[in-house]
Parts: structure tokens; C-alpha cells; sequence
């Protein structure tokens, strides 16, 4: 439609109306006449803006015409100026009318005195974005809306608009030749010759007439209309050729217009001293390891920042050809941002492969260390600019107007000088310490009445990110470490409760203010480990216990464990608490293996076992709970560290999590629910908790723990039947480990008073001695050359006695002090006496379903009669009129009867049955363990055994006394 004329003297031929009822193409301009006086390219356009308008242009002018598809042109440009940084949104557009007059889309149509201006989503230019995703939505609803871009400080740019229609063109043209030329930079041209002149952002004010007449300015939480949109002129804005975005870069507006478009602030600022801000530089040495770096970078919300790092770390190609321009300098701007503690080196080093992949000629190596240099100037600015406002608010100019210079109050607060800023915000306002936030006109709005920062951050060995939060409540300071999630979502509302000065109204600004002081005050915020539970670090450098941190330091964080933690610290005299372990460990083996067992735990990470069980039980009165006082005081009190026999799985999976790497003293199982005692040893092996959901249906954090269970109580813990991997990790004695009762009672009441000394004390050592790889492996030797001397059932059984004798050795040489082979001598002599005492319960504790199978058999056998009568009250069971494939007898046993048979016999019904069933000596139902029986015509579940009938012909008592005395429940 357009042509291009030959020559300086080329003509533009004229053109019907496009015939979808369309605005003509966009122009960029050029003009062969505009005076060689004229200082540049800014001055050239304005001269023809004022000259050569309104469209088409004027004979003589050469047009290079676009032709517009709007739909994908206005997504495309959006798109390209969201990759630049700059925040994008839509605006309602022109459309024709039949009669050919052009009216806004809005509801309002004709009578919109805004026309293609405003916008089409609920907040306006808060919503405006650089998400590609969000930006391809709203262009796929709304195909011709035109694009706007935010301005200010959340794209980077301030822009001047000069209108022509009110001589704003002309202004301009008189305002430079009198003030001053304005520099290259990029500009659009507007309606009926008038234009948009674009600036790095300088904090310029968003009002009309800012400038002059006809010249407005806008900056933060204004917006300009950008090219290809359609006026309602019919014309579309357009950039001015070889001043596009794309060929040109922003340049700093002229002081003369930052001066008179600047907002006039209600609160004066103290002036600073020129040298008080070092201008930030690029360091020479990294300040981050190659994994912190890499994590940082990926630790973004930005969704087309977070594919650009992945692929920038593979190597491939950052973006496809011919979005290079303003993508590779928005990237290296992150990356720079993002980690200014990375020297200039490495940050090349990473982006080196993916700028070759790209195979760009204009965008290349040299290009991009180029682009960095840029960078590195304008984050230093930046930074510059921040720490100057920082200061200049920081309290400095002079005491408050409520104190006097030569009366401060006793109660005064602290310094500004002692909280961070954040660009945006101040913490001092003149008059008192909070926090507040200059508005668009230069003011100081207040966001919270106290100062609140973040001063560390870290991350626990899950990868879990925590920040530790301080703020003034009163006159004093108050601080807490706590998960960033908590910080960035509606959780934080909980410091309140804890004197932060946090209100529902205000909870979403201090959030902002907070990751903007984070953000810029990262590179010197301090860095901690965060532990979340007790034991070894993932590697071997620390071990906490309670809130103490053995070796390279750290912060503990367990919310809800106070009285535990408390527990966990020493008390008294480490000399007194030596004498009391000492008077009960020499008291006999089993004695002596409970001592042992306080410094086991510890060594279960270092030799890579599982967790494992001892116990020990026996009557009342024996001794049992004052060994296991002694395990346990180790490391602190041991009423603290106690835990009930009587609770459920979960409970008993919490405390194991909570004593990771420490001894757990479960007391009196006789208490313990009858399902629980058998599952006890096998919970401690498992080490990790099940799956479990909350009451909003999301799945709980699963428990883990590696722990020494020292278990006592009035019965056994092994049963007949039991899971045999419980078994191989389960140390069990009958026996009565001191005998005394008066040293019993006494040795309870004095570590009551004197504990926790002995613990950090053997990690200390262990630290200095063996967790280095070579030591480590000289250690796991000695506990294969000890396993090998422990004479038990099981060989795993041996490795878990042996891991006892070699703590005893450890603990008799690095806390006591005896010389090393008389105390392995001792050691392994009362390790082989308790291994004995562990192989005698074992063979007295029957582990096979015969044994099982034999006492039901003898039970039957013995209450016959009460079987087979046909009276239903009372009865333990019933005879069954089947037989077996064999032909042989079946017996239903109710429930009950075959629990007392179990207690009886000590072992798990579960198992015994399933084995009996494989056996072929019990019958079951599809899914179950038990048989549905008719009783006086209702249907019962019973366990049903095939019976031996020889034997029981010959092992029951004939005659009706018998039946009449079991009828009434006498032997």
C-alpha cells in the first residue's frame, strides 16, 4: 500500500482505508529537510513533530511503512518490552463504528473521555507485569487491547510527554535551547506529532504540566501508552527511527528537568558528607561457594528467570534467535543483582557456554562481559543511591525533639544506625524509629510503628530456608528464627502475639519491606546453620544437644520443646555426677552395659547401624529405672528425659525423632496397651513415622530418628512369634541390675542434682579423635574385631552387643581417664557375662509358632470338656463340625480365650496365625485371620486351629467333675 520513494525526494503514495476497519500502519519517521543546526537525534524529531503534522506526512518526508497485524503485534511487543524489565498491562482500545467514528471498548463507548487509555484489568497498573504467561493471557482475551507500560521505579524509566496539540512540542524545542540539549534516548511519537521521551528512572513525579504547559512527566504509579496501540485519532504510536528501544538506550534525563519534576518531599533530609557511601565494586574473589551461588540463582520466583538459570547451567542455548537484545541484558542484570558477592570472573565462567550455544555474532563473549561492565555501573548506582537515603534518615541530624542533647533519656531507643533500610523506605523519620515509605509526592508514609529486620538467614540440613527476625518491642529487642515461609506468608501474624509490630492491616507492607531489606542488604547479612534436632550434622562437624551446638557453631530451632531442651543442659558438679555413674556401673554387667548405653547412641551414625532396643525387665523394686537413670543422665536430667510406657505409636514416634543420636528411657511397658508392647521394638526400628494427614486433608512432615531405646517394665518386650528383624535389634535381660533399693533411691536423688556433663564432654573427643574418614574406619575395626567376641543368638545381635562393650571402652578411657587396655579388658568382660544373660532370655523367650501351636494344643487339651459342651455361656470355644482336607478336628477359640492364651504364652497372635496358616494348622477368612462361626444363630469371628486328635484323645481328662469344674472356671 505504502512505498518507499527513490531518493531524498521520494513521494508516499496515498492508500484507501485498510479494510478491516483498522487504524493505517505505524511510521517510523525520518525527514531529508530538518536543519543541520539541530544537535540531535531528540531535537530532529521534535522538529518534525512540530512541523510535519498531523498524518500523512508532508511531501518530502520518507516513510518506512509497517504493515500491522494487531494481534500478534501488540502480544509481541508487550512480550518484548516485559523481556526489557518493563512492566506491561493492557488498556482498553479504539474500535470503528459502522458510521467510521472511533469509540472507546469500554462499557462507556462514545461517551469515555479517556479513549484507549485506561485499563482493562480491576488494578490498573498494579497489575502490570513482565510474567510472559499472565501477558499471552490477557492478549489471547483481548487481542487488540493496547499496551501500556508502568512507570517509575518498578520498570526503571521515567518518561516526559509532550503533547502537541498544546504546544507542548514547541515548549520543549524553546525549554532546550534555553536549558540545556537533551541527550539520545529512546522516544515514541504520539498523536498528532507529539511524543514520549524516555528516561532511567530518577524518581520523576507523575503529574500534568510538571514541566511546562502541554508537558507532563511520569514516574511511579503512572503509565504511558506504548507503540504499536492505537490512538483514538485512528493514528498508532510509533518509535522514532534509530530512537526505538531496541537501538537505543535509556539515558539519564537532564538535571534542569529532574529538578522540576521532582516530588517535593514534606520531610527534610540531612545532607551527607561526599565521602560518607564507598561506591560499590565488583569483587576480585568470590563470596560464595559454587553451591550457594547456584542455589541463590535458583532461588527465584520468577518463573522465565528460573528456566533462563537452568539453562544457563546445562550450557544451552539462554534464548532463541532473535530475542538476544534485551533478554541476555535483563539476565546478566539478575545475575548480578541477584548475587553481587560474585566476582566478575565466575559470573562469565557460568554464562561463557550458553552465549556460545547461541552462535550471536552481535551478542558473543566480549558482548556479554560488555553488558556486565554496564551492569556493575548501574547496581552500584543503585546501591549507592539506597545507602545514601539510608544514612541521610538515620537519625544523624540531631537528637530528638522530646530529648535534649545534654539529657538523654535513660530510656532512649536505639539508634537508627542499628537497623537496615531498604531503597524506598526509611527507618527514621525525623521524630522516631519505625518503619515508613516515601509515597509518590515525596512523602513519608508509616508502615509500622517499631523497626523490624531480617539479620540472618540460613538453611537446616532439609533445605529448608529460615531467617531470624528482630525487632524493638518497647525498649527492648526481641529476635526469632523461623522458617522464610513464615515471613512471606500470612503466618507472620504470629510475631505479633510476641510483641512485633504487626497488625492484619499492616502485615502485607512489612512483608514487602522486609524481602526489599533482604534483598538489598543480602551480601552482608550473615549466614547460620539451622538445626531442627538433636544429634550429629550431616557432616559430623557439629552435635546438638538441647539448645547447645558442639563444634562449628549453629542455631537450634524446636518449636514446642522447651521443657525437653531445658532438660538437656548440665547441672551441678561434673565430678559428682562422675562418682554417681561409677558407684551403679560397677554393680554387675547388665549394670554396666545400661552406663554404656548413655554413649552408644551417639556412635550408631558413626558405625552406620540401625536403631536397636535394651531392655530389661523383671519385677519391681530391682533397680531397673535407676540404671536407666544413669543412661540417660549422660546428657541431662533424667525426670526430663523420661518417657511413660502407656502411650500411642505416634507419641512414642515423636519422642524417638525429638532424642535423635541420644539414649530414649521408655519406663514401666507394664502399663503399655497389650497391641503396643509387641510393636515397640519394631517402631524403634523402623525409623521414620508413617504417613499421616492433618485435618486439611495435607499430608503431615514424616518423623526420622536413629536412637538407643532403653526399655524397662514388669514383662517382656520379645514375644513368642515376634517379627524376627526386631528381635536381631533387641538386646533383652530378665534381671534385678542392682538389688538395692536404698542405692537405687539415693542414685535417682543425686542426678536429680548433678547430670549433663559426661555427654559433651565424649562428643568433644569423638570430634577430635575419629570423625575424619581414615579414623572413622580404625573405629568401625575395633567394632567388627568386638562383634566377633559376642557370643549371642542372632549375628546382628553380636554387632549390637558389641557397639555397647565399644562404648564402654571409649567412655572408661575419654571421660574417665582409665588406661585403654585395661578398660577394654573390663569391657569386654562384662560384655560377654550380658551376652549370656541376652542368650538365656532368648531361649526361654520361644520364637517359633510350634511352641505357639503347642500351648493352644495343651490349653484345648486341658479345657476340653468346656469346648465341647453344647452350652454356650462361659465357653472359651467351640468344637466345629468340619474337619480339615485331612479329616482332622477344628477348634473356633473366641477372642478373648485366645488373648489369654497369648499373655500366657508371650507371644504376637498376628504372627503366630499367619504362620499356623501356612503350616496348614489354621483356617481363615479371604482378608482376615479369623472365621465367622454360628453361635446360638449369630455369627461370630473366632481363630480356628486344626487339632492333633490322637492327642487330644490321650491328653484330655475323661469324666463330669472335670467339665463341671471348668464350667465354672476352677483348673
Amino acid at each position: 500500500m505504502f512505498h518507499r520513494g527513490g531518493g531524498a525526494a521520494g513521494q508516499v503514495a496515498s492508500a484507501p482505508g485498510d479494510s478491516r476497519g483498522l487504524a493505517p500502519p505505524c511510521f517510523l519517521v525520518r525527514h531529508p529537510s530538518c536543519p543541520a543546526s539541530l544537535p540531535n537525534a531528540i531535537v530532529a524529531a521534535l522538529w518534525l513533530a512540530a512541523k510535519a503534522r498531523p498524518f500523512p506526512p508532508v511531501p518530502g518526508t520518507v516513510v518506512d511503512a509497517i504493515h500491522l497485524d494487531s494481534t500478534p503485534s501488540l502480544e509481541a511487543a508487550a512480550l518484548k518490552y516485559a523481556g526489557r524489565g518493563w512492566r506491561v498491562f493492557p488498556c482498553y482500545e479504539p474500535a470503528r463504528t459502522p458510521s467510521g467514528a472511533l469509540i472507546c471498548t469500554c462499557p462507556k463507548g462514545e461517551r469515555c473521555g479517556n479513549t484507549g487509555k485506561h485499563p482493562r484489568t480491576a488494578n490498573g497498573v498494579k497489575d502490570a507485569t513482565t510474567d510472559a504467561v499472565a501477558i499471552r493471557e490477557w492478549w489471547r482475551q483481548w487481542p487488540t487491547a493496547n499496551v501500556a507500560i508502568a512507570t517509575g521505579a518498578s520498570s526503571g524509566i521515567d518518561v516526559v510527554d509532550a503533547d502537541a496539540k498544546a504546544d507542548g512540542v514547541t515548549t520543549l524545542f524553546k525549554l532546550e535551547a534555553e536549558r540545556g540539549a537533551l541527550p539520545d534516548t529512546v522516544t515514541a511519537r504520539t498523536s498528532g506529532g507529539g511524543c514520549h521521551i524516555y528516561f532511567r528512572h530518577a524518581g520523576m513525579v507523575s503529574k500534568a504540566g510538571s514541566i511546562a504547559p502541554g508537558i507532563d512527566t511520569r514516574g511511579d504509579g503512572g503509565y504511558v501508552i506504548a507503540p504499536p496501540s492505537l490512538h483514538r485519532t485512528g493514528e498508532r504510536y510509533a518509535w522514532v527511527e534509530g530512537l526505538a528501544h531496541h537501538e537505543m538506550q535509556l539515558a539519564e534525563a537532564p538535571e534542569w528537568i529532574r529538578n522540576v519534576a521532582q516530588p517535593k518531599r514534606s520531610r527534610s533530609v540531612p545532607a551527607l558528607p561526599a565521602n560518607t557511601v564507598t561506591a560499590w565494586q565488583p569483587p576480585l574473589h568470590d563470596g560464595l561457594t559454587e553451591a550457594q551461588l547456584r542455589k541463590r540463582l535458583r532461588a527465584t520466583s520468577e518463573s522465565k528467570h528460573a528456566a533462563t538459570v537452568e539453562r544457563m547451567l546445562a550450557g544451552e542455548e539462554l534464548f532463541p534467535s532473535g530475542h538476544h537484545d534485551d533478554n541476555l541484558w535483563a539476565f546478566i542484570s539478575y545475575l548480578r543483582f541477584k548475587c553481587p558477592e560474585a566476582s566478575d570472573a565466575t559470573l562469565l565462567r557460568l554464562l561463557e557456554p550458553s552465549v556460545w550455544a547461541m552462535a550471536c555474532d552481535d551478542h558473543d563473549a566480549r558482548e556479554a562481559a560488555r553488558l556486565l561492565l554496564r551492569v556493575n555501573a548501574e547496581y552500584a548506582a543503585s546501591r549507592s543511591d539506597s545507602e545514601q537515603v539510608a544514612a541521610a534518615l538515620s537519625g544523624r541530624g540531631g537528637p530528638r525533639t522530646s530529648l535534649t542533647a545534654d539529657s538523654p533519656s535513660p530510656g532512649e531507643h536505639p539508634g537508627a544506625d542499628d537497623w537496615m533500610a531498604a531503597p524506598g523506605y526509611a527507618i527514621y523519620d525525623g521524630q522516631a524509629l519505625g518503619i515508613f515509605k516515601f509515597t509518590d509526592k515525596g512523602n513519608l508514609s508509616t508502615i509500622a510503628s517499631a523497626p523490624i529486620n531480617i539479620t540472618e538467614t540460613g538453611d537446616d540440613e532439609h533445605g529448608t530456608c529460615y531467617v531470624t527476625v528482630r525487632w524493638l518491642y518497647g525498649q527492648r529487642e526481641r529476635v526469632e528464627t523461623v522458617p522464610r515461609a513464615k515471613v512471606s506468608g500470612s503466618d507472620i501474624l504470629e510475631l505479633a502475639g510476641r510483641g512485633a509490630p504487626l497488625t492484619s492491616n499492616n502485615s502485607k507492607r512489612v512483608q514487602d519491606f522486609l524481602q526489599a531489606q533482604e534483598q538489598h542488604s543480602h551480601a552482608s547479612l550473615p549466614r547460620v546453620r539451622i538445626f531442627t534436632q538433636s544429634g550429629w550434622s550431616h557432616d559430623l562437624q557439629s552435635f546438638v544437644v538441647g539448645r547447645q551446638v558442639i563444634g562449628e557453631p549453629g542455631r537450634v530451632i524446636m518449636p514446642g520443646d522447651a521443657a525437653f531442651l531445658d532438660a538437656l543442659k548440665p547441672a551441678g558438679s561434673a565430678g559428682e555426677h562422675l562418682r554417681l555413674m561409677l558407684a551403679v556401673r560397677d554393680k554387675g554387667p547388665i549394670a554396666e552395659m545400661a552406663w554404656a548405653a548413655g554413649f552408644a547412641a551417639p556412635l550408631l551414625r558413626l558405625l552406620t547401624m540401625r536403631s536397636m532396643c535394651l531392655s530389661v525387665w523383671g519385677p519391681s523394686g530391682a533397680g531397673k529405672s535407676a540404671v536407666q537413670a544413669i543412661t540417660t543422665s549422660v546428657w541431662g536430667r533424667p525426670s526430663g528425659l523420661k518417657i511413660s510406657g502407656d502411650v500411642s505409636s505416634a507419641a512414642l514416634q515423636g519422642e524417638l525423632a525429638r532424642h535423635r543420636d541420644l539414649p530414649t528411657w521408655v519406663d514401666d511397658t507394664q502399663l503399655t496397651r497389650e497391641h503396643m508392647t509387641s510393636l515397640i521394638a519394631y517402631l524403634v526400628g523402623t525409623e521414620t513415622s508413617g504417613a499421616r494427614a492433618t485435618q486439611t486433608g495435607e499430608l503431615r512432615t514424616r518423623k526420622t530418628w536413629r536412637s538407643l531405646a532403653f526399655i524397662s517394665g514388669e514383662k517382656p518386650l520379645l514375644q513368642v512369634g515376634g517379627a524376627a528383624g526386631a528381635k536381631n535389634r533387641t538386646l533383652e535381660v530378665c534381671a534385678q541390675p542392682l538389688g538395692d533399693a536404698a542405692l537405687a533411691s539415693l542414685t535417682h536423688q543425686g542426678l536429680e542434682k548433678h547430670h549433663g556433663h559426661a555427654g559433651p564432654l565424649f562428643i568433644l573427643e569423638l570430634m577430635a579423635r575419629y570423625t575424619s574418614t581414615d579414623r572413622l574406619e580404625e573405629l568401625r575395626e575395633q567394632h567388627r574385631q568386638l562383634a566377633s567376641q559376642m557370643a549371642t543368638e542372632t549375628a546382628e545381635q553380636a554387632r549390637y552387643a558389641a557397639l555397647l562393650v565399644l562404648a564402654d571402652v571409649l567412655a572408661r578411657t575419654l571421660v574417665c581417664g582409665e588406661e585403654e587396655s585395661r578398660a577394654r579388658a573390663a569391657a569386654i568382660d562384662a560384655g560377654q557375662a550380658f551376652c549370656a544373660a541376652v542368650k538365656k532370655e532368648s531361649r526361654e523367650t520361644q520364637t517359633t509358632a510350634d511352641a505357639a501351636y503347642e500351648l493352644i494344643t495343651s490349653h484345648v487339651t486341658a479345657h476340653w470338656t468346656a469346648f465341647s459342651q453344647p452350652v454356650a455361656f462361659k465357653r472359651p470355644g467351640m468344637v466345629l463340625a468340619e474337619k480339615d482336607a485331612s479329616g482332622r478336628s477344628i477348634v473356633a477359640l473366641f477372642q478373648t480365650t485366645m488373648q489369654e492364651i497369648a499373655r500366657e504364652g508371650r507371644f504376637d497372635t498376628r504372627q503366630v496365625m499367619t504362620e499356623l496358616v501356612t503350616k496348614g494348622l489354621a483356617l481363615k477368612d479371604e482378608g482376615h485371620l479369623t472365621r465367622k462361626v454360628s453361635v446360638e444363630g449369630k455369627r461370630v469371628r473366632a481363630y480356628c486351629v486344626v487339632l492333633d486328635d490322637a492327642r487330644i484323645e490321650t491328653g484330655r481328662t475323661p469324666g463330669p467333675a472335670r467339665g463341671a469344674r471348668m464350667m465354672e472356671g476352677k483348673p
